[in-house]
């Protein structure tokens, strides 16, 4: 067992540092008045749980590497697609991400999938996928709006427009809830207000059998009476690829707070690298958002709203022992990572010599 003196971790209840200790054991966080085999000082240093990107393709679309490694998405989409079959564990992405203080990710497949896939949320370490997985079959997934019609059309294939993509949607709907009825949670990626419109009709369509969430949720904003379930909202940080998009600003997650829309951050890695979640926070600071309630949302809300906060997400007795040592507050932008942990595991860790 070790325990880890004087830091100032933080505290997912409060929503505040405060100076205290903490014991490791295995691979979990304890509580306990056993003496401690190791004792580690961290006066001076600030200690957070380990981050969460709440969508990701990490793994699934590799960095550097074209088709042969994009895995992200099938064209002919089936409910029985799962994205732990195409999870490369090897991926040198996941190595950059725990040097930035990011443990875990949502995978969710390629915008450019109408009909996605079933997500499943990872840590970004272990040899083989079956390890990583910390949930699996947690959601569908499935985008709506410019990416989904571009796949088709470069196809010739219907459908062609959103008339059709909703049909289709709604077909879908429907046989989850004859096949997979235990699955409730729908994460649908959309930009624009007129995607965003039907996702709400689907909801009283459906007589809320399911809980349907966005992921991006660019127009939000443009709504007069908006009313969701938590939002995945970014990244904010990126290129403007196409028209849906030209609303797309920092500002939305102001925005979303004004409305008091509950939202996480994402980065949709490699959209935007895993490694820029941090500055998708320092990006909501600047536009008013306080720095205590956008790291919960990277932290323990983002484990709320993915259904793992009884496994990560907390410093606290019986979960998963992942947390990040910083030099300084992670919301600073130029707050470095001393030290990665995962279940207990140090993974990271600058003294030996891995580059930031």
């Amino acid at each position: 067992m070790t325990r880890y003196i004087n830091g100032l971790v933080f505290n997912s209840e409060t929503r505040s540092f405060n100076k205290q200790s903490f014991q490791v054991q295995g691979k979990y966080f304890v509580q306990t008045t056993i003496t401690a085999e190791n004792e580690i000082n961290l006066d001076g240093y600030f200690i957070t749980p380990g981050l969460i990107d709440s969508c990701s393709q990490i793994g699934l679309a590799e960095i550097g590497i074209r088709w042969e490694g994009d895995d992200s998405y099938e064209f002919d989409s089936h409910l029985q697609y799962s994205v732990v079959d195409g999870i490369y564990p090897f991926d040198v992405a996941f190595q950059k991400s725990i040097s930035h203080g990011v443990t875990a990710s949502h995978i969710v497949p390629s915008p450019k999938s109408l009909i996605g896939a079933k997500t499943a949320i990872i840590h970004h370490t272990h040899t083989t996928v079956d390890e990583m997985v910390i949930a699996k079959d947690m959601a569908y997934s499935f985008s709506i709006g410019h990416q989904a019609k571009s796949t088709f059309f470069a196809e010739k294939k219907k459908p062609l427009t959103r008339m059709g993509i909703a049909k289709i949607l709604r077909e879908t709907l429907h046989q989850i809830q004859q096949q997979e009825p235990s699955i409730q949670k729908i994460v649908v990626r959309a930009h624009k207000a007129v995607d965003i419109e039907l996702i709400n009709r689907l909801q009283q369509e459906f007589h809320n059998a399911f809980d349907f969430h966005i992921i991006h949720g660019t127009e939000i904003p443009l709504l007069e009476e908006a009313s969701f379930h938590t939002v995945i909202a970014g990244p904010t940080f990126r290129y403007i690829e196409h028209n849906e998009m030209m609303a797309l600003s920092p500002k939305l997650y102001s925005q979303l707070s004004t409305l008091t829309i509950p939202f996480v951050f994402c980065t949709d890695h490699p959209v935007s690298s895993t490694s820029h979640l941090t500055l998708e926070g320092c990006l909501a600071v600047r536009e008013g958002m306080a720095r205590s309630d956008v790291l919960y949302a990277l932290t323990t809300g983002a484990a709320n709203f993915l259904g793992i906060s009884h496994k990560t997400g907390a410093i606290h007795d019986g979960l998963y022992a992942d947390f990040v040592i910083w030099d300084k507050h992670p919301l600073n932008l130029d707050a470095q990572v001393i030290a990665t942990f995962i279940k207990g595991k140090k993974v990271y860790a600058m003294e030996e010599g891995m580059s930031k």
